[in-house]
């Protein structure tokens, strides 16, 4: 039962297959045959990075790699009860807390293919619309409301009124 659970490195990735090899440091360097990560998400972590591995007790050939442990020089960015986090190694990262119900996304770059927003827009900064820069206004080919609109300040028509 001893040699169900060893620790070794990252040696060798498949991304297409998702599986990797990995290295037994303390059996002589021994290197195990291509394993799947035991994750729902696909993340396969660098070469030398620290992993445990999920043998069968009769099988050293059949194992299953668990996703790397946090350790004394790879803690937690934010341990706080109620985050979930997801780093993605390059500062880019998503964060939910639980308490306050708020989801962040940072990154250099965010797509979002439609986004329906039920609530309060708040844009604090630069809008980019389309590559180009506009401060302090928002730029669409249409906007809908069914509530009221207040405008403070000038109302420019570029088109007909009424349609």
């Amino acid at each position: 039962m001893h040699d169900i659970i060893r620790v070794g490195y990252i040696s060798a990735v498949n991304y297409e297959e998702g599986t990797a090899q990995v290295v037994y440091k303390d059996r002589d360097n021994v290197v195990s045959p291509f394993f799947p990560f035991a994750s729902n998400e696909y993340d396969p972590p660098e070469n030398d990075t620290l992993v445990y591995v999920i043998h069968l007790p009769n099988d050293s050939t059949t194992g299953m790699i668990l996703v790397p442990p946090y350790t004394n020089g790879n803690r937690p960015p934010e341990g706080k009860k109620g985050i979930w986090r997801k780093d993605f190694g390059d500062g880019s990262y998503i964060r939910y807390d639980r308490e306050t119900k708020q989801l962040d996304i940072v990154s250099d770059n965010v797509q979002v293919e439609n986004l329906n927003i039920v609530g309060d827009l708040t844009v604090d900064g630069k809008l980019k619309v389309k590559g180009a820069v506009t401060t302090n206004s928002i730029t669409a080919s249409k906007i809908t409301t069914s509530g009221d609109v207040h405008i403070k300040g000038n109302l420019s028509v570029d088109g007909t009124y009424p349609t």
